[in-house]
């Protein structure tokens, strides 16, 4: 644009100055004339010029004024598309470009100051249930809340970013000491969890913090986000609304957690997982009525790798869907390898993860192929979480809805230990209960345990739901749930995990027992 108009003024000038002088020359001046016409002829070619000359000043400043503006609004442009690249839209906090370059400067001043610097990740906890539930109108108003109460927080010289989603970064150079670092990590995560007001509602979120040093923990910038983003997943693992250092050992159970995940990939393919069933009785003639399928893994060097290690890295990394439907075909093996009056209608659990749900096509196909063979549908029960009933997709619902038109069982894994929300379990029609072993393992009369896992089985009975306790390890403990009138119970006391043979041949002898018992009271009777 500026190109264009210096080379239309660099022509316009040359053809102003010939037309005037053209102007003059076209003017006839007669050999023989009065002095009055000389005189008049004079003066017309002046106003002629001077009309002319005032014409093109005019045109030339109007043509200077389009030029400034045209130069500004290029400026404002530039501005805009800058800012556009450099800060977020929604905050107007630098985003991960410019933060990048404004660490880097920050480390390099701090190198040659000799003076440390920290770098702190921070991540809304509970942001995707405000997001999800109140629209995402007022999810951005929370994150500009927050922004402005992280800003407020962080000294002035710091760079408060926005990394994206609900991720903030917060850098502090030339620290002259660490307990600084302290200070402002403990002061974001109470000023988080004050409750944000947004359209006279009030929304609760809190923060976890990882904090990485400069150059304690690295000289790199790089690697002081990845270090941060470390320490960050330690504060969520420990339970959220808290902030953590890296250390030198979150680095190694991360390399750790990596190199598991990466041999979870392959567990089922090389044929290193495995499945167990544990006995579930019915608590007032201790029958043996259903069993719950559990997943082993026996790692090639490591050795058996306990559940509750390698479900939540399945889960992470989405390999639970693929050990779903592994699970699936060796209980379909598994029943289709028997005759089904051996196991005197014990039903089958198991459990599915939310991941499972949110992706359904393989629970699905499990349904059509029992509907396809001879195995009813209500032999099987499948546990979930409280958690998949709080704010359930509608994928989820819709899937509820289809397990338990096919006549599949539901059941509340682990309840008492999340939401606990009783109302959800009557509107998905949820079948049963498992009270957890938390609660099981330290039950004594009259205390709050005792309180507690009483209130659960009154409230659930009324609801017409029945009440299975885990971790039942003690006759103790089977005395004072048959006092509350609970319904099952699982656990060590009576039946430990068992292969699937073993299973058979419990409820074959409890068969035969039952005959025996069946034949001696008749024979009484004559």
């Amino acid at each position: 644009m500026n190109t264009t108009i210096k080379r239309l003024a660099g022509k316009l000038i040359p053809a102003v100055a010939a037309l005037t002088h053209q102007t003059a020359a076209a003017v006839p001046v007669p050999l023989a004339t009065t002095h009055t016409s000389t005189s008049f002829n004079h003066m017309m070619v002046t106003t002629s010029i001077t009309a002319v000359a005032i014409v093109c000043v005019l045109l030339l400043y109007q043509f200077w004024r389009f030029y400034q503006r045209a130069q500004r609004r290029e400026a404002d442009i530039r501005q805009q598309l800058w800012r556009q690249a450099n800060y977020d839209y929604l905050t107007q906090l630098p985003n991960r470009y410019l933060l990048q370059k404004c660490l880097e400067e920050a480390i390099i001043d701090c190198q040659q100051s000799q003076q440390q610097l920290g770098l702190l990740l921070i991540d809304l906890d509970g942001f995707k249930d405000v997001n999800d539930i109140a629209g995402h109108a007022v999810g951005d108003r929370l994150l500009q809340n927050a922004a402005l109460r992280i800003q407020s927080c962080a000294r002035s010289g710091n760079t408060t970013a926005k990394l994206g989603g609900d991720e903030f970064v917060v850098v502090i150079p030339k620290l002259r000491d660490i307990q600084v670092l302290h200070e402002i990590g403990a002061k974001i995560v109470n000023t988080i969890r004050s409750p944000f007001y947004i359209e006279d509602n009030q929304y609760f979120v809190t923060a976890s913090i990882g904090i990485a040093v400069f150059p304690d923990h690295s000289k790199s910038g790089e690697e002081l986000m990845m270090f941060a983003d470390q320490a960050l997943y330690a504060a969520k693992r420990a339970g959220k609304n808290q902030y953590q250092f890296f250390t030198q050992t979150m680095q190694r159970e991360i390399r750790d957690r990596i190199s598991l995940t990466h041999d979870l990939r392959s567990a089922v393919a090389n044929g290193e997982l495995h499945l167990v069933y544990q006995p579930i009785y019915r608590l007032s003639d201790l029958c043996l009525i259903k069993a719950e399928a559990l997943i082993r893994w026996q790692h090639p060097t490591r050795g058996a790798i306990p559940p509750d290690v390698f479900i939540p890295l399945a889960e992470e990394s989405g390999v639970i869907i693929e050990i779903g439907k592994w699970i699936f075909d060796e209980v379909l093996h598994d029943l289709s390898a028997i005759d089904l009056l051996r196991l005197q209608g014990t039903q089958i659990s198991l459990n599915i993860s939310p991941v499972q749900f949110a992706h359904p096509q393989h629970l699905m196909a499990f349904i059509k192929r029992l509907q396809r063979s001879n195995i009813p549908c209500e032999r099987f029960c499948f546990e979930i979480t409280e958690g998949l009933l709080l704010e359930p997709s509608k994928v989820t619902q819709d899937t509820l809805k289809n397990v338990k038109h096919a006549g599949i069982k539901l059941s509340i894994d682990d309840f008492g230990t999340g939401y606990s929300a009783l109302g959800y379990l009557k509107k998905y029609q949820i079948d049963y209960v498992k009270i957890d072993k938390s609660f099981i393992k330290n039950l004594e009369v009259d205390n709050y345990d005792f309180i507690l896992c009483r209130s659960i089985i009154q409230m659930a009975h009324e609801l017409n739901i029945k009440l299975i306790a885990e971790g039942v390890e003690n006759a103790r403990q089977e005395s004072i749930l048959k006092v509350i009138n609970c319904d099952f119970i699982q656990g060590f006391l009576h039946g430990r995990p068992t292969m699937f043979s073993s299973l058979l041949e419990q409820v074959y002898q409890q068969t035969a027992h039952q005959r025996v018992h069946s034949l001696m009271n008749n024979e009484t009777k004559h």
